[in-house]
C-alpha cells in the first residue's frame, strides 16, 4: 500500500464521527472516555430507533453498536442501516456481552465488520476503531480512484474512436485518389 494514502487515511481522524449506540449510560460513558482525546466527533444514541435517526441525518464514519437493547436490538438496527443506500457503507462494529460463535457470526451475518466482547480492553477498542476507519477512508479512495480511472478510460476511448474515423477518411481519401491514377 502507497504510504502517502495511508498517512492521509490516518490523518483524518480528527475529522471523524462515531456513533456510539447503547442503552446503558455507564457503558457510553466508558466508551466516550476511551475514545476521548483520539481527536473523533462522538455522537450517542440509547436505543435502536434514535441510532438509525442519527445515522440517516449525520452519516458518520462509524457506528459502535450494542446487540441487546430494549426494543429494536443490534442486529435490527444493523440489518436497518445496512438495507439504506445512504447508510449501507458505514462500518458497524458490534460490543456486545453475548461472546457466542453464533452471536459473532450472526453480527457478521447482519453486515457488522467487527466484534468486540464486553467488558472490553480500552486499547483493543481504540485499535480497531482505528483500523476500520482507516480500512474505510482506503476503500472510499479507492472507489473515488475507480470513478477516475473510468472517467479517464470513456476520454480516451472516444478520443480513439474520433482518431479512427479521421483515419479511415484519410484512407478513404487516399484511395480514391489512387484509383483516380490508376483508372484514371
Amino acid at each position: 500500500m502507497d504510504e502517502t494514502i495511508q498517512r492521509s487515511c490516518e490523518s483524518r481522524e480528527a475529522q471523524e464521527s462515531i456513533l456510539m449506540v447503547d442503552d446503558n449510560a455507564t457503558n457510553l460513558q466508558v466508551l466516550s472516555q476511551t475514545l476521548a482525546g483520539h481527536g473523533y466527533r462522538l455522537l450517542a444514541a440509547k436505543n435502536g430507533e434514535s441510532a438509525l435517526s442519527i445515522a440517516t441525518r449525520t452519516h458518520p464514519d462509524l457506528i459502535l453498536l450494542d446487540l441487546m437493547m430494549p426494543g429494536m436490538d443490534g442486529f435490527e438496527v444493523c440489518e436497518r442501516l445496512k438495507a439504506d443506500p445512504t447508510t449501507a457503507d458505514i462500518p458497524i462494529i458490534f460490543l456486545s456481552a453475548l461472546g457466542q460463535t453464533e452471536d459473532k457470526v450472526r453480527g457478521f451475518r447482519a453486515g457488522a465488520v467487527d466484534y468486540i466482547t464486553k467488558p472490553f480492553q480500552p486499547e483493543e477498542v481504540i485499535a480497531r476503531v482505528r483500523t476500520h476507519l482507516t480500512l474505510h477512508c482506503l476503500q472510499r479512495q479507492l472507489e473515488a480512484a475507480n470513478a477516475e480511472l473510468r472517467d479517464l478510460n470513456e476520454n480516451l476511448e472516444q478520443k480513439v474512436r474520433e482518431r479512427t474515423r479521421q483515419l479511415e477518411a484519410e484512407q478513404a481519401k487516399v484511395v480514391k485518389a489512387q484509383n483516380a491514377i490508376i483508372f484514371g
